[in-house]
């Protein structure tokens, strides 16, 4: 374990001992506090000028640091609470921000919508930083005896000045971010044109999981009705779409209902090349729904909304076996779910969680990984998983963000799991990049990737999946867009 690592737990690990000799309530143990506090406050940047020095993330670091400041400064503000020394209104609104905040994220990141760290957050925890001291001086001008002085008049009022200096700057964090939301929320939805007269026809795989469940085909049957839309029930075979072009020939527009893998078909399927498809969600993870229409209730597709047609950029992979185009695939641990998942149809997320388990278990997650990014050489040593392509939704209720997307920039992009130290916690740093990625924080352990065209090699075989099926394992992938899909989405 290194030097970054050590001081990482360290700030946690001194936080009972702080508030330990707080409550000792004498003038050498109020000393000892500061110095203490000075040193958690110190070991934040030192941790961070020690990881830029050597270039390096550490992976005890990856899960505290998202969290170490909250929990000191409100852990040690609740025990000047408790004391009498501070005010129960200030540490609500704290509180309340955070939690505030961590909700905008998780909407963010569930309409693809990514915001930056502001400064008033940061701003924020530094004034928390110097009123959490203004209150240790208090204790210890108390414990000398000179509560009735100049000074603690002074200290007082100072604490009262960094108090609203602190509340202020957290409100206007909490309205930032939300107004950045507001905003970026607005650019999303204002993208594409809108589609005024539909030329559509609606093809159904019946073997999807879906398709089985009443509602979900009442629900498709009232679709149609309100698009005024042709269904055509794909056959059940393995080619579901031999022969189809004859049909849609005269339909510009061309709904796949179905569940992911019906979609991803339908994309390898070149008469589709030149129409507009959208997606109706008969499946079991349904990542496309997700990305499709941003997340709304499946009681969305009951109303008569307008299409809007943008131009979406399809990604091919090519490895040992062949070449595939996708949207949306995967390497190591995740592709490992996808191979143990292959019941997944039969009872949904309950299969899901069974085919996680099994991977958590039994399956590698230590990869060492020759990347290219347009041709710029990286190594990835101990990769745990890799996410890559241009729609940022996969898994059933699991959404993991790769980067704010540009759909037809030309341009994969990728988020991996990268421990750089002990393997022992890749499976559970796989499970703490997810929490990362669904709040929409792109940090260690996750390597953030873009490109025209992405190389994979590795000396030992790695698993990939694309579209949520298993592919096999490879010692080499190669990523790439090859050409752009209209689609329909909201």
């Amino acid at each position: 374990m290194n030097i970054a690592n050590l001081i990482t737990i360290g700030r946690i690990a001194l936080l009972p001992i702080i508030i330990y000799f707080i409550y000792r309530e004498s003038l050498l143990f109020s000393f000892i506090a500061i110095v203490l506090f000075s040193v958690t406050v110190l070991s934040d940047y030192f941790d961070g000028l020690v990881a830029r020095k050597r270039g390096e993330v550490t992976d005890v670091g990856s899960f505290l640091d998202p969290l170490s400041d909250k929990i000191v400064v409100i852990g040690l503000l609740l025990v000047f609470l408790v004391r009498g020394t501070f005010w129960l209104l200030p540490i609500a609104i704290f509180i309340f921000r955070d939690f505030a905040i961590n909700g905008v994220r998780s909407m963010a990141a569930k309409h693809d919508v990514v915001i930056a760290a502001d400064m008033y957050g940061k701003l924020k925890t530094n004034a928390q930083f110097i009123l959490i001291y203004l209150l240790m001086i208090k204790d210890f001008l108390i414990y000398d005896l000179l509560q009735n002085t100049f000074w603690m008049d002074i200290v007082n009022i100072v604490i009262i000045v960094f108090t609203v200096l602190a509340v202020v700057l957290s409100l206007f964090s909490m309205a930032n971010y939300c107004y950045q939301y507001i905003i970026k929320r607005r650019e999303v939805k204002s993208s594409g044109k809108k589609v005024e007269k539909e030329n559509m026809i609606i093809l159904a795989n019946r073997r999807s999981r879906g398709y089985h469940d009443r509602y979900r085909r009442r629900l498709l049957r009232r679709f149609a009705k309100r698009r005024q839309a042709r269904i055509l029930y794909l056959p059940n075979s393995k080619d579901m779409f031999a022969g189809i072009d004859k049909v849609v020939k005269r339909y510009d527009h061309i709904i796949i209902a179905g569940g992911d893998g019906s979609f991803e078909g339908a994309l390898n399927y070149k008469p589709f090349n030149g129409k507009s498809i959208g997606f109706f969600p008969l499946g079991a993870g349904n990542a496309f729904y997700s990305y499709f229409y941003r997340g709304k209730k499946f009681e969305y597709l009951r109303s008569r909304f307008k299409f809007k047609e943008e131009k979406l950029d399809v990604v091919e992979i090519e490895w040992e076996k062949g070449k595939q185009v996708t949207l949306f695939a995967g390497l190591g641990i995740d592709a490992e779910v996808a191979r143990l998942g292959k019941t997944r149809t039969q009872n949904g997320f309950l299969d899901y969680i069974s085919a996680s388990w099994n991977a958590l278990l039994k399956s590698k997650a230590d990869y060492d990984l020759s990347v290219s990014i347009d041709g710029t050489k990286q190594f990835w040593e101990n990769c745990v998983a890799l996410a890559f392509g241009k729609v940022p939704y996969y898994g059933y209720a699991i959404r993991a963000m790769i980067g704010p997307i540009k759909p037809h920039d030309g341009n994969v992009y990728g988020l991996g799991v990268v421990n750089r130290h002990s393997a022992w916690l890749n499976k559970p740093l796989r499970a703490w990049g997810l929490v990362l990625a669904s709040l929409g924080i792109v940090r260690p352990p996750l390597v953030y990737v873009r490109g025209k065209k992405i190389v994979l090699t590795s000396d030992v075989p790695f698993p990939i999946q694309a579209g949520g099926e298993f592919l096999g394992y490879t010692t080499f992938l190669k990523m790439k867009v090859v050409r752009k899909q209209n689609v329909l989405k909201i």
